[in-house]
């Protein structure tokens, strides 16, 4: 019965220890578990498009890399949650010198809009390295407001995938040249 008692335990430590490591929490509900599924699946294009060019595949599509579509199409999209802050608040009349978190939601989208701009490495270091931008704005606008607990740690995990695949897309770009 002990040993019952005690390998329940050491079962429920040890789910919490991976779900803290893997997911920053250590207990995942209903909202969370789908947010980190759908979060992951979206970084799965990322880890496939560089998987493709590790093999000799350039994936591109009108001489643009396709991981430097899908990362702008993925940057725009982070500026939503502070429209969705805005939103949320408004009913409530607390909108009040909130304007300028109108404009950080559309930072995204112009810098990936003006990223076409530049030769392929540059775009890359550009969409890559806004990511990290976008999440250190978010870790500081979000801990100051009311935001579930799995947000941050999911978004920062997200963020070093995506970090990484464009850090390892431009050094392939690098040695295939």
């Amino acid at each position: 019965m002990l040993s019952g008692w005690i390998t329940s335990v050491v079962r429920i430590r040890i789910l919490k220890t991976m779900n803290k490591f893997f997911f920053g929490v250590e207990k995942l509900d209903k909202i969370s578990g789908t947010a980190f599924a759908l979060g992951y699946a979206g970084a799965l294009p990322f880890i496939f498009l560089v998987m493709l060019q590790w093999q000799g595949y350039e994936p591109t599509q009108n001489g643009l890399n396709l991981i430097y579509f899908y990362g702008c199409i993925i940057l725009s999209f982070l500026g939503a949650p502070h429209w969705g802050y805005i939103l949320a608040i408004a009913d409530k009349g607390k909108t009040k010198n909130l304007a300028g978190r109108l404009v950080i939601g559309v930072i995204p989208s112009l810098i990936a809009f003006f990223s076409i701009t530049v030769s392929e490495i540059d775009r890359l270091l550009i969409i890559g390295s806004s990511f990290i931008f976008v999440y250190v704005i978010d870790s500081i606008l979000f801990r100051q407001q009311i935001v579930p607990n799995w947000f941050l740690p999911l978004r920062l995990r997200l963020t070093l995938i995506v970090v990484m695949s464009f850090l390892f897309s431009i050094i392939l770009i690098i040695f295939r040249e």
